[in-house]
């Protein structure tokens, strides 16, 4: 494979992962989880009404509403099962599951430090029925961006992330579902997009997922990644036809050639709010007429449906349903 970066080897660094979770705090977590399942919302009953309460410094990411024919329905993460069986790093992943779906919601509340949703507790045939209602422009909303401290949002660090090998797997981990998702969303639309099709990812990491998607079809996708990290792009050159080091706000393509492009870094603890909005522009014009923009990821996204068409993208799809999960899963038309 070419690539644009060097390859000098960078001193050789180990990847810390940090301090395991918690046992206590795991089992706590299993049975929140359990506790759902059952319809038991005990821990959230208040003399005012059920409550679903959050640190912004502590998870807020667990908290998400949508909304289905006019109702707002309120949810609550559980940990995944990626850190359950395989060890992977934090809490939760992108997946949702009825269980998860909490009663509908009667009041959202927010300060500088917390957030809070007042809900109506569902029994488990509502509970279903509202999953079940999620259609393909459903969007699943996480409305409060996870700090690090009150008043900042957490993000990576300015230069990017280090990678090991041993790091690369954990960061695959959490991206499973939507890799295969990915591959039987667009086998068909591969089929009728021209002859050659380039693909192009602004914060490739590792290239696993730029690759893996260029797997159906090698002869006819044409790859190109970015990352802010020198060490990641180096880590995907091997992988990928063309890498470069760079912020994504100075995209590695030129404008309107694109085909396809996935964003999986506008997304909470990657950038801010403020940062994803300031960037999104700038990649929808990389887009050829009619291409096609991806978002998705292992936390929430932090762009909605007016993010979106502001920047001249037409919202075809909000979120992918997968056996018997959902997840955010935005499908865009540039253009349109």
């Amino acid at each position: 494979m070419n690539s644009d970066v060097a390859t000098t080897t960078a001193p050789e660094q180990r990847w810390d992962p940090g301090d395991p979770l918690d046992t206590a705090f795991v089992d706590d977590e299993v049975r929140i989880r359990e506790e759902l399942r059952r319809g038991d919302f005990t821990r959230w009953r208040q003399p005012g009404g059920h409550v679903l309460h959050e640190e912004l410094t502590g998870l807020p990411e667990r908290l998400f509403l949508f909304e289905v024919d006019g109702r707002w329905y309120a949810g609550c993460k559980t940990i995944s099962d990626y850190v359950l069986d395989k060890g992977m790093p934090g809490v939760f992943c992108s997946r949702v599951y009825w269980h998860n779906v909490v009663g509908t919601v009667e009041s959202v509340r927010t300060s500088v430090t917390d957030a809070r949703i007042v809900f109506r507790p569902l029994d488990e045939a509502g509970r279903r029925a509202a999953f079940e209602a999620v259609t393909p422009l459903t969007e699943i909303v996480h409305p409060f961006a996870k700090q690090r401290e009150p008043g900042r949002e957490k993000t990576s660090p300015a230069d990017g992330w280090l990678v090991t090998e041993e790091r690369a797997a954990f960061l695959g981990l959490g991206e499973e579902h939507i890799r295969r998702y990915t591959r039987e969303r667009f086998g068909p639309w591969l089929e009728t997009a021209a002859e050659e099709v380039l693909a192009y990812d602004p914060a490739c990491s590792t290239g696993q997922f730029l690759s893996e998607f260029a797997a159906a079809d090698p002869a006819r996708i044409r790859t190109v990644g970015q990352d802010l990290s020198r060490q990641m792009t180096e880590f995907a050159a091997s992988r990928l036809d063309r890498v470069a080091c760079g912020d994504a706000m100075r995209p590695a393509v030129a404008p309107g050639s694109v085909d396809i492009l996935f964003s999986r870094f506008l997304n909470s603890e990657v950038v801010s709010t403020a940062q994803a909005r300031a960037i999104l522009p700038g990649l929808a014009a990389t887009l050829r007429p009619g291409g096609t923009m991806v978002l998705l990821g292992h936390s929430p996204v932090l762009l909605d449906a007016p993010d979106l068409e502001g920047a001249g993208l037409r919202v075809l799809q909000t979120v992918a349903r997968q056996d018997d999960c959902l997840f955010q899963y935005y499908v865009c038309e540039y253009g349109g």
